[in-house]
């Protein structure tokens, strides 16, 4: 993808201090950087080679109105407009209401600068990514957060909410924040004007799509299923003719994936299909292992897959070694993560080996089946028909399960009450994951929130709720980060929003059938799955449980070698900026190895968490001093 970015104040700038603003763009395109500049406003563009064509034009200009776009446009449109010129067009002569109807993953600025305004605005559900920041004297803008981090007077100070969700073990998911109290995404199917004219600067929002407003009511199950495969089998369509570059996909063996797969091999679509797990020449095929399925697929859409390794590389071989503008020094034996600035958002690193392989092959665009499980193959829980008031649904699918049992009734009720005891005590409790360990937050940081400032987790029975909220934002922030560390491009079909639209409005039994769930999806797609796949009831990476045990675990280690390893990581720790919000006391005691082992791999995330938050501004503002050039 292109990446974006700029700066507008109220008085004149120094363009040196945005040095790494520019920097950490560059990776996000590979065509010539293109600018524009005065006195009180820069903007850039690092484009990306998408589609072929005569025109070049980067950075639009006209009756002072200046606009830079990370475009990818599916919508038909004038054959003679590039995406970015059409987008450019839109907005200026409708706002940015204007691409409601627009089909396409993109971000754009627009700077009107008789008005002293910027509006920056993001697609339907946020494909593709923007950040900013605005204090009292100007907004700074990018498609890579460190490249605002860059800039040596930014206030990075961590944002005290998602810390404590962070240490607790909450979701940490909101649809506009960030780990930094001062750095904001920009809203997915909005915008954000900031009008620099006055006295001070004013913001303002606005929304031109909100997921879940329709209602789609058809005659029966048939007419709902017919439904959803023209729209999915439109969304993979559209995505793959965008252009003529190289095409591959993901394919793991569960539903989202395999069903992308096949439709791309209905099609004739020279793809190169991959996926992460290891090959069975390096792992054992395990118990109901996925590739079972992988094979299925293959044989019934006569495609070849590619597997992954056991390891994934970040030597000096990698892309992401390449293409990083840091040097490692002091860095070199810590955490890849903290070595690479990884935000911290970033996470599931075999997709880094998908993105590796796929660029490395040629290939550029990337189909994903993110976003399927909380939409098109919605994940639902029972308890969503009761949710929803689908009171007589919810009955009849409880009933449907005791049809094994001869007192039928009686198992309908325990079976109902099973279920709604399991919505009370879980799905709308507050949201704990075990991954992290509360105590490493200090008393007094902890009194600060408590228990109940964390939401429920409403993923399982309330999809709206999930979307809305940002649910589907981290994995999409983590595709566009490994896009940037390999120069892929990564197509979401079923985050179309008109699929995901569909899927959000119609009646949630369709989602139900005994025992059976994500049965519309199953349904739509029957004729083209393979039976094991059709079956596959959970979402478990079978194939991992015949992974061997790690030969340098903690526990192999001795124990002078383990304290001389966490007290290296803690040295990473500045106390004066931590010591508010984390027990030291704790930590010198996880040093130590005096704490209950079952908690050490959690205070060490946390710990590793909280390095990184402090560690990405360091390694960000690095580029502004020197930047590492490789061949």
């Amino acid at each position: 993808m292109s990446g974006i970015y700029g700066v507008v104040s109220r008085k004149e700038i120094d363009r040196s201090l945005y040095k790494g603003l520019e920097i950490w763009n560059d990776n996000y395109g590979d065509l010539e950087a293109r600018s524009f500049e005065r006195g009180n406003a820069f903007i850039g563009i690092k484009p990306e080679y998408l589609k072929d064509t005569t025109d070049d034009k980067r950075v639009f200009s006209e009756n002072d109105k200046i606009g830079v776009f990370d475009a990818l446009i599916f919508s038909e449109k004038n054959s003679d407009d590039t995406d970015e010129l059409f987008l450019y067009k839109t907005v200026k002569e409708q706002g940015v209401s204007g691409v409601k109807e627009v089909n396409g993953d993109f971000a754009g600025a627009l700077y009107d600068i008789k008005k002293n305004k910027l509006t920056l605005f993001r697609d339907h559900l946020g494909v593709r990514p923007l950040f900013y920041y605005a204090d009292k004297e100007r907004i700074i803008f990018s498609t890579d957060m460190r490249g605002i981090l860059a800039v040596e007077d930014v206030d990075a100070s961590v944002d005290e909410r998602w810390l404590f969700e962070k240490l607790v073990g909450g979701t940490t998911m909101t649809a506009t924040g960030t780990e930094y109290a001062n750095i904001h995404c920009v809203p997915f199917g909005g915008s954000v004007t900031f009008d620099l004219s006055g006295q001070e600067i004013k913001k303002t929002e606005d929304r031109y799509y909100i997921p879940g407003t329709k209602k789609f009511r058809l005659k029966n199950r048939e007419e709902y299923t017919k439904e959803m495969r023209r729209l999915i089998e439109d969304a993979v369509k559209i995505r793959a003719e965008a252009t003529s570059q190289p095409l591959g996909a993901e394919l793991s063996g569960g539903l989202d994936s395999g069903v992308i797969d096949l439709l791309l091999a209905k099609m004739n679509k020279k793809c190169l299909y991959f996926s992460w797990t290891p090959g069975e020449e390096e792992l054992a095929l395990a118990d109901k292992d996925e590739r079972l399925i992988i094979k299925d697929i293959c044989e019934k859409a006569g495609i070849t897959c590619n597997f992954g390794s056991l390891n994934i590389s970040f030597d000096e071989n990698s892309l992401m070694y390449k293409r990083t503008p840091l040097e490692e020094g002091e860095y070199k034996n810590i955490s890849f993560f903290v070595r690479y600035a990884f935000p911290v958002y970033t996470n599931t690193t075999p997709i880094f080996k998908t993105a590796s392989f796929m660029r490395e092959n040629g290939v550029k665009f990337i189909f994903s089946g993110h976003g399927g499980d909380e939409g098109v193959s919605h994940r639902s829980n029972p308890y969503e028909l009761w949710y929803n008031h689908e009171y007589y649904r919810y009955l009849r699918l409880m009933y449907s399960r005791s049809s094994i049992d001869k007192h039928r009734i009686k198992k309908t009720i325990s079976l109902i009450k099973e279920n709604r005891k399991t919505a009370n005590t879980v799905l709308k409790q507050s949201f704990k994951a075990d991954i992290f360990a509360s105590d490493l937050a200090s008393r007094e940081f902890y009194k600060k929130f408590g228990d109940s400032a964390i939401e429920p987790l409403s993923f399982a029975y309330d999809p709206i709720k999930y979307v809305r909220g940002g649910g589907s934002r981290n994995r999409l922030d983590v595709l566009a980060y490994y896009s940037s560390c390999t120069g892929v491009r990564y197509l979401v079909p079923y985050l179309d929003y008109r699929v995901l639209d569909y899927a959000l409005g119609i009646p949630r039994y369709l989602y139900h059938n005994w025992y059976i769930n994500r049965f519309i999806f199953r349904e739509a797609f029957k004729d083209l799955m393979p039976d094991s796949m059709y079956k596959q009831m959970s979402k478990e990476e079978a194939s991992y449980t015949n992974l061997p045990k790690e030969e340098t675990s903690e526990e192999e280690r001795t124990d002078e070698e383990l304290v001389q390893l966490r007290s290296d990581r803690v040295k990473f720790l500045d106390r004066k900026l931590w010591q508010q919000y984390l027990d030291f006391d704790l930590i010198e005691k996880w040093v130590r190895g005096e704490n209950d082992p079952d908690t050490d791999a959690q205070i060490y995330r946390g710990i590793m968490s909280c390095i990184q938050v402090e560690h990405l501004v360091k390694r960000s503002r690095e580029v502004n001093n020197e930047r590492k050039t490789k061949e």
